[in-house]
């Protein structure tokens, strides 16, 4: 039940206004304050604290999605600021007890159903992240936001047009939530597995590669004849993809630096198994100096490129560029920066702890065709197969680019493998 400063309450649970989860068994608040931080960021680089100053311990932070863009930030490009699990985890580290997340469609990149459907279903987490020390996260309608800011005299519009940093004037909100739920927490087990091929001269450098094993498992639709996600896509070719480059590493002498494989698990729900391995990493002290994620390898035919999604996170393209260049292939970057699609998988969670990281995925440019019907039959595998029990092996494949787009892998890892260089990360 929240209530506000006119006397008025809403019970949000029941209208679907306010989506709520939680990693604690039992959540009791009592009439406890709500307040506006803008985008919730501290982000020193782009000189921006909504924090400072601020004192949000017991409180609920209300935060807006996404970031400012502009030219304090990366433009259109999203930074990981923008995403909503770093909005939970800053919450968490100020001490806060609880996080609403104003939706809008254009800040967050997707509809309010959408983000409903996501939130409704089961919430698998980490034990002892730094979002488990908030009481609850959540998610409320704009309709709603608009009017919870409205007490505090704050424009949503406005202020998305002309946002500042709120350190030091964060606005309290006329508004307070009394809330009690109870949650089923069971505990599930899954497996990460590695393997490693030591480097002979500097074994604790090492170059990460990674694809996740994990599809949906099964599902209640009864329409669906197979009954689950069998995910020959995704990503049972990157599986593959990985494979083969173990299947050549082990037939050739070892490289300077350790090549680590890592196949995930439970990326599908919330890249939970790429965490724990940088759980690992940060636990072991492994020197990673690069992390590659294959992640939407499509067959749909031989392209002229190589597509990564590096987020402008660091130089790690350059050693792509090289590479394809001495195969006579393209490399192509993230052409949709502002939706944040470098933060939706593997490579997200090595980032975040300091690693160069990128996803490398199947170009657009087919030879037969170009750019246009290489977008053609992307559309239609994210339309018809994706996260679909259609998702099943072909035989009719062409499985001749993603042979091409080996070779670039193998290359860019015996550039890194064999290099004494590192990998210059930029802001993130």
């Amino acid at each position: 039940m929240l209530s506000l400063g006119d006397g008025s309450q809403h019970d949000l649970l029941h209208k679907d206004e306010l989506l709520i989860r939680s990693q604690q068994a039992s959540v009791t608040l009592n009439n406890t304050p709500l307040v506006f931080v803008g985008y919730g960021i501290i982000a020193p680089q782009y000189k921006w604290d909504d924090y400072a100053g601020i004192d949000v311990v017991g409180k609920v932070v209300v935060v807006l999605p996404n970031d400012p863009g502009g030219e304090r930030f990366l433009g259109e490009r999203m930074t990981y600021y923008g995403r909503w699990e770093y909005k939970y985890e800053e919450a968490a580290r100020q001490g806060a007890a609880g996080v609403i997340i104003v939706h809008t469609d254009e800040l967050f990149g997707s509809a309010f159903p959408l983000v409903r459907d996501e939130m409704r279903r089961a919430f698998r987490f980490l034990p002892g992240a730094v979002r488990s020390g908030l009481e609850f996260e959540s998610i409320c309608s704009e309709r709603f936001g608009r009017q919870l800011l409205s007490t505090a005299g704050v424009d949503l519009d406005a202020f998305v047009a002309a946002p500042w940093p709120m350190a030091n004037r964060a606005c309290r909100l006329n508004a307070c939530l009394q809330l009690h739920l109870n949650f089923d927490i069971g505990i599930r087990h899954c497996r990460n597995v590695l393997a490693m091929k030591k480097g002979r001269l500097f074994p604790r450098q090492c170059v990460l590669l990674c694809a996740h094993w994990d599809h949906l498992g099964k599902t209640s639709d009864r329409t669906q004849p197979r009954g689950y996600y069998p995910g020959a896509v995704d990503n049972a070719i990157g599986v593959s993809v990985l494979l083969e480059l173990a299947r050549r590493l082990a037939t050739a002498a070892p490289l300077r630096r350790t090549v680590l494989f890592a196949w995930t698990s439970a990326e599908e729900v919330g890249m939970l198994g790429s965490a724990r391995v940088a759980q690992l990493i940060t636990e072991t002290g492994l020197n990673v100096v690069a992390a590659l994620n294959v992640d939407g390898f499509v067959p749909i035919g031989k392209t002229h490129d190589l597509s990564l999604v590096d987020g402008d996170q660091s130089d790690l393209p350059e050693a792509f560029v090289r590479a394809g260049k001495s195969l006579n292939r393209l490399i192509t970057l993230d052409d949709e920066p502002r939706a944040g699609y470098f933060y939706r998988s593997d490579q997200a969670s090595f980032a975040k702890i300091g690693i160069p990281s990128v996803q490398v995925s199947t170009g657009s440019n087919l030879l037969k065709g170009g750019v246009q019907e290489g977008m053609k039959r992307h559309d239609f595998y994210d339309s018809n197969t994706y996260h679909r029990t259609s998702d099943t092996f072909n035989r009719n494949w062409d499985f001749a680019s993603i042979c091409a787009d080996i070779d670039v892998l193998h290359e860019t890892l015996l550039m890194l493998g064999d290099s004494l260089c590192r990998v210059r990360l930029r802001s993130r």
